[in-house]
């Protein structure tokens, strides 16, 4: 199969046959913001097993040599083996780098979960592996820095699990990437005590927030607790003292095991072990993933069973009314998407499935993510030269004065930037989330949204031309926010037409 010539090659869509360092493209494995992935095998061996390449669709991307670096040095069962890697030269000579890693034939951890309804035993012990990576990695003075649900796998093979996707991870005298107080990461999974810096020290342009391991073992938390019960936990409302230091007391949401009384006592303490607001309290990761191994060597009835409701179907002489009110309501659902290094997931639909989730009481989203997201679309919105309050008025509510200020400065990439370094690359069944209309297609254009032009160009390079009309590009979470189009996973909101800036109340200099 000959290779196209320039300049029909694009790194994002690479056919079969290509040539990219040693490796053969075989077939596409999806695509995100960041770097597209494909299966390939050895040119000198087409025969043998297939690795995961994964090509960076911007020239000289400096992720690549960050996440090369920490894969480089960290070997464990529960992180993908490093093989190769380089730079694809396009034929118009331009440069990507790439990765080859291990072929993970795996399902994201949400998605596992709806599909094989685990217990608290086996949750455990899936936490008892991904702590263990966690301590494979800190050994190494590397974090990880994006732990989340759609950055593990779990192999169909064996079950196990697979920390994946280190594009934001950081080692000893790693070149700064980001400008922004925060390091990149996903709002959610954020620790208390990021949250409190920020808090602290927005007004200090020269402010960096300096990762912990504790931090990667909070997200770990995080990741346990929407597992067993289908939300994210919230923190409770900060408060300063009278030296003016930001606080927090603890956890605002209740214990896993409230909202779900078939999580076992012990997996229950320690996911709010992970969740402790103080960070000496969390422990290591190894102290961690012992306690968990422990607790799941223990089978007693209460952590064998699933944490899930079995539920049959309805009979088919029930009638369209009892179909329609015994369909089970949607498990946990993965707000974010999954990353570069999965296979498609092989997931029923959700209409088609036996098992319930113990619903829990509906809650407010957490005010840190309220104001990361809404932050950030107040920040994309002024970038794109929209009024964003005649736009999306109810972000107003969302951010308090002092929030908005703390976030103008590095709005733009709290859940918008590194964080779509992980956007969706394979093709998975879409779940539903409150207030976000989901469809097969995108609905007709607003009368004042922005048009492309005669060649198909929308008016700013971030804007997509779809369905006669320009969009902006979200993740998830920020959907459920502002009410927008999920298409095929990915979010949906139209751009207006640009409107000129109010000059009465103008913009402070930062």
């Amino acid at each position: 199969m000959q290779t196209p010539q320039a300049p029909t090659l694009n790194p994002a869509h690479l056919p079969p046959g290509t040539l990219v360092g040693s490796w053969l493209v075989v077939a596409g494995a999806g695509r995100g913001v960041h770097g597209a992935v494909y299966q390939v095998v050895p040119v000198d061996n087409p025969q043998a097993r297939p690795k995961a390449l994964k090509l960076a669709l911007l020239p000289r991307d400096p992720r690549f040599a960050r996440e090369w670096e920490v894969l480089a040095r960290v070997r464990h069962p529960s992180v993908p083996r490093l093989f190769d890697s380089g730079d694809w030269q396009h034929p118009g000579g331009t440069l990507y780098p790439f990765l080859v890693m291990d072929w993970l034939d795996g399902a994201p951890l949400y998605d596992w979960a709806r599909l094989h309804l685990p217990s608290s035993q086996q949750v455990l012990a899936l936490l008892a592996q991904l702590a263990r990576a966690l301590q494979a990695v800190h050994a190494k003075a590397c974090l990880h820095r994006d732990f989340k649900g759609d950055n593990v796998l779990v192999r169909r093979s064996d079950s196990r699990a697979l920390l994946i996707d280190f594009g934001s991870g950081v080692f000893p005298d790693a070149t700064t990437l980001t400008p922004d107080i925060l390091p990149p990461g996903t709002p959610a999974y954020r620790s208390p005590e990021a949250w409190l810096f920020e808090l602290q020290f927005f007004r200090d342009p020269k402010a960096r927030y300096s990762a912990q391991p504790t931090d990667d073992l909070y997200s770990l938390g995080v990741t346990a607790y929407r597992l067993v019960t289908g939300q994210y936990p919230e923190l409770g409302e900060p408060s300063q003292d009278e030296a003016g230091t930001w606080h927090v007391e603890g956890l605002a949401s209740p214990p896993p095991l409230s909202l779900n009384p078939r999580v076992d006592v012990r997996l229950d303490a320690l996911i709010l072990r992970m969740l402790s607001v103080r960070p000496e309290q969390r422990g290591t990761a190894q102290e961690l993933a012992e306690a968990l191994e422990q607790a799941a060597q223990l089978s007693l009835p209460e952590s064998t069973r699933s944490l899930f409701v079995q539920k049959a179907p309805p009979s088919a002489d029930s009638g369209p009314q009892a179909a329609a009110t015994s369909r089970p309501p949607p498990l946990p659902q993965a707000q974010e998407v999954a990353t570069a290094h999965s296979q498609a997931p092989e997931v029923s639909s959700l209409s088609k499935g036996s098992a319930e989730r113990v619903s829990p009481p509906e809650r407010k989203r957490p005010w840190r993510l309220q104001l990361a997201t809404a932050a950030a679309l107040l920040a994309l919105g002024a970038w794109l030269g929209w009024l964003t309050p005649k736009v999306f008025p109810e972000l107003a509510s969302l951010l308090r004065p002092e929030a908005r200020e703390a976030h103008r400065e590095d709005g733009g990439e709290a859940g918008l930037g590194e964080d779509a370094a992980s956007a969706a690359m394979v093709a998975s069944p879409t779940p539903s989330l409150p207030g976000v209309q989901g469809q097969d297609t995108l609905p007709e254009p607003l009368p004042d949204q922005a048009r492309p032009d005669a060649k198909g160009r929308c008016p700013h390079p971030r804007q997509v031309p779809l369905n006669g009309g320009c969009w902006v590009k979200l993740q998830r979470e920020e959907c459920e926010v502002i009410k927008g189009t999920l298409l095929q996973g990915t979010c949906y909101v139209p751009s207006p037409l640009k409107e000129r800036q109010p000059t009465s109340h103008p913009v402070r200099e930062q």
